[in-house]
């Protein structure tokens, strides 16, 4: 009987290693995600790269992001925390695996597909790429790199100080009268630009460009009126005043931070889809505006 169940044992040791290195040593492309039973539409592609026996990366379609693993028994798998870097920002694919990711509990390897799956997300792989001894020690350095990236010091920006970079602006001739609209984004530590941008309801707007901005400088320019009235009219319809002053996900490293204010109500975003829908309508379209104040300075 003792034979029996050390014979047990050691073959169900054996299965769960086999399990183990079949998963070790490969990048895995995402070809589906499931969310509460719901396939959510690829618009990406978003590569699980598993290069030690507790470590991995995840490439987004702009980002990166690592954390580590342990896999007990025989399907169980436990995620340790994740943390990504963002030059900019990510499809809502990416970030949807990032989220579902982080539920996972079960992993399920037949040969050339593995899911990781819980109650409530399952996402399926195919295996990719079997990476050669050379990549493998490529992506770890390229982990350990990406575990030491900060957000620029006090020496380059001012987040966590923001008051007003405009103040210089706001005492000049010929700033308009009544309310605006203020978009501050930091640097971060790759190409995010850091400026500030004050939208007022005539269409006119301030400019500050700061570290990595395409634009340097304070600069005004003029868009269309018409628009920039609509997006004041949904700021007043909004419930901008009753929104949480900040929306952040400590998890990721390097995120840009986005200061919005409206009215004396300063809202720091850090992690956007932490952020209400109707929060998140507001800024796209403010960041739209925006986009669109740039490139008029650009032809400048």
């Amino acid at each position: 009987m003792k034979t029996t169940l050390l014979s047990i044992l050691v073959l169900t040791l054996i299965s769960c290693d086999a399990s183990t290195k079949e998963f070790i040593g490969s990048s895995w492309k995402v070809t589906e995600l499931k969310n509460n039973g719901t396939v959510v539409k690829m618009t990406n592609d978003v590569i699980l790269t598993v290069n030690s026996e507790t470590r991995f990366l995840l490439k987004l379609d702009k980002n990166n992001c690592f954390g580590s693993y342990t896999i007990t028994g025989k399907s169980e798998i436990k995620l340790g925390e994740l943390g990504c870097t963002q030059m900019c920002c990510d499809s809502d694919f990416s970030s949807a695996v990032v989220d579902a990711l982080r539920k996972v509990s079960t992993i399920n390897l037949d040969k050339d597909i593995v899911t990781l799956s819980s109650d409530v997300v399952a996402i399926k792989f195919e295996r990719y790429k079997v990476l050669s001894k050379n990549e493998l020690t490529q992506k770890a350095t390229e982990t350990a790199y990406t575990r030491k990236e900060k957000i620029p010091t006090e020496e380059t920006t001012n987040v966590g100080m923001f008051e007003n970079p405009n103040n210089a602006q706001g005492s000049s001739d010929g700033v308009p009268k009544g309310a605006y609209i203020e978009l501050y984004k930091s640097p971060c530590k790759g190409t995010c630009e850091e400026f500030t941008m004050k939208f007022y309801a005539d269409g006119t707007v301030y400019y500050t460009g700061k570290f990595n901005a395409q634009v340097q400088g304070n600069h005004s320019v003029k868009i269309t009126a018409s628009k920039s009235k609509s997006l004041f009219n949904e700021f007043e319809q909004s419930n901008f005043m009753g929104f949480q002053g900040k929306y952040d996900n400590e998890r990721i490293m390097d995120l840009q931070n986005t200061y919005l204010t409206y009215k004396g109500k300063k809202i720091h975003i850090r992690d956007k889809y932490a952020a209400p829908k109707e929060l998140k309508v507001l800024l796209e379209k403010v960041e739209a505006q925006a986009k669109e104040a740039l490139d008029k300075l650009k032809k400048k």
